[in-house]
């Protein structure tokens, strides 16, 4: 059985979290330029092919299996095209803290799911989706400032990232991983995008050069630092671990949004907030120690 690094895994994804938790700065710059939610997850692949490309050529070229070509379109379809649609076109209505928060619900998200669908749900795992749904609650603002679409868009995104993160952690063909594995993610998710912008009229690109360097370093911290960090982070430690320190990307996005884009933090969004992180983080722990229990028994 391969050995795995746990404390090099812990590094990469709570790195990786950072980075994606800094998200929202540059999208509101390029939001700032005529960049529309979907152009900007178009250059976002887009822009990091050339560099990508280049990378794999030193790791032994770009050929891949039809196989895992088929199950890296549609991991990337989930990780790198429908969440951060929904994600970014989010932060157009929320505060991007706030937007990030409920994008990280996801945990509770499916226990609320497997009771609709009437699955057997465990008391914990109840109590943890109360908790948050408390959580979200508390975030709402009464008055009618947070925009209901907004907050629909963030939850939707977090059920399109666990389906991105479940993928990822079962991923079979682990000869591709890393560079190949980013560069036909991004490539697929590149030409989908493109069509889809052609298609809905929201092809807008940068209007000035600051524009066109902001996209530029917005893609390559993204597709090749966080990606490719929460890539490695998730093969090494797992899903449940890696979702469990990806909740340092809604913390730096609360504390960016505070710092950058001249957001407030009322205690009541601190509480809310907090409040459905510790929710997503236990019931997270409790899968973890259920998933070890399994793997004691099976030894």
């Amino acid at each position: 059985m391969e050995r795995r690094t746990p404390w090099l895994g812990y590094l990469c994804v709570i790195l990786s979290a950072v980075i994606f938790g800094c998200m929202p700065l540059g999208a509101n710059f390029l939001y700032a330029q005529g960049v529309t939610p979907m152009s900007l997850v178009f250059l976002r692949n887009l822009l990091s092919l050339p560099v990508l490309a280049l990378l794999c050529q030193k790791q032994g070229g770009l050929r891949i299996s039809r196989g895992a070509l088929l199950e890296t379109s549609l991991t990337g379809f989930f990780g790198c095209c429908i969440t951060p649609i929904l994600l970014f076109s989010s932060y157009c209505y929320l505060a991007s803290g706030m937007a990030t928060v409920f994008h990280f619900a996801y945990p509770v998200i499916v226990v609320l799911g497997g009771l609709v669908l009437r699955e057997r749900v465990q008391k914990k795992a109840l109590f943890c989706a109360v908790l948050c749904s408390l959580g979200i609650l508390l975030l709402i603002d009464p008055s009618g400032a947070v925009d209901p679409l907004g907050v629909a868009l963030a939850l939707t995104s977090g059920v399109t990232y666990a389906v991105y993160i479940l993928l990822l952690a079962h991923f079979r063909h682990r000869e591709v991983m890393g560079f190949r594995m980013t560069f036909y993610m991004a490539l697929i998710s590149a030409v989908c995008m493109f069509f889809l912008c052609l298609f809905s009229h929201q092809l807008c690109l940068p209007q000035t050069l600051a524009g066109w360097l902001a996209a530029l370093a917005f893609s390559l911290m993204i597709c090749i630092g966080a990606v490719m960090l929460f890539q490695k982070g998730t093969f090494l430690i797992g899903a449940q671990r890696a979702a469990i320190l990806s909740t340092f990307e809604p913390i730096t996005s609360i504390f960016v949004g505070i710092l950058f884009l001249n957001e407030t933090l009322t205690p009541r969004i601190l509480l809310g907030s907090a409040i459905t992180l510790v929710a997503g983080v236990f019931i997270t722990l409790g899968g973890k120690k259920d998933e070890d229990k399994e793997e004691a028994a099976k030894d």
